[in-house]
């Protein structure tokens, strides 16, 4: 058990670290190492109405990769969505609109190339 003296000195020491963090940066100071990576959401199944269905995660994609946000939609207007990082030697994937083998349905991606710009609060403003 601390005595008083220790406490207030722990107390001091806590309220100055974090007094020297900057909560509102996106990029974590204590993480330089990741400054080389670009950060995705990841998704494999989502919808708009349910959101994620078999859990979020995050991926690292190496310098010059993007995240990407595939899109696969029928006539009635119902999206389905899978949200990944996409390796640079993938990037033709990118932008492109295909009809589905399943009749009535389409796909296309998107790719976008900040931290997190395809999850789905950042969806709208980064990928349109």
């Amino acid at each position: 058990m601390l005595g008083p003296r220790k406490a207030v000195g722990l107390k001091s020491v806590l309220l100055y670290v974090l007094g020297q963090l900057n909560l509102n940066e996106q990029e974590p100071p204590y993480l330089p190492q990741l400054n080389k990576y670009l950060r995705c959401y990841r998704c494999l199944l989502e919808t708009k109405e349910l959101g994620c269905l078999l859990g979020s995660d995050i991926c690292l994609a190496p310098h010059g990769s993007s995240c990407m946000t595939l899109f696969i939609k029928n006539n009635s207007g119902s999206d389905i969505m899978v949200s990944d990082c996409r390796p640079k030697e993938q990037m033709s994937d990118c932008s492109y609109t295909r009809t589905s083998p399943v009749l009535g349905f389409w796909i296309f991606s998107r790719c976008c190339f900040r931290n997190f710009c395809n999850n789905p609060q950042n969806r709208e403003l980064y990928i349109s």
